[in-house]
């Protein structure tokens, strides 16, 4: 089960990352790197590009 609820997240951040990277974002707010944000921090993120 765990294995599944990882995957399903990896996923999740995944299809974010893509979508954020569409949008010409490639680096979080705080200068990170979009891949090591978790998962509720690219939410913020999304959230925070779609509000624009």
């Amino acid at each position: 089960m765990k294995k599944t609820s990882n995957k399903a997240i990896m996923n999740q951040k995944e299809q974010m990352i893509q979508q954020l990277l569409e949008w010409e974002f490639y680096k979080a707010s705080d200068d990170r790197q979009l891949y090591e944000l978790t998962l509720h921090e690219l939410e913020k993120e999304y959230k925070t590009a779609t509000d624009h």
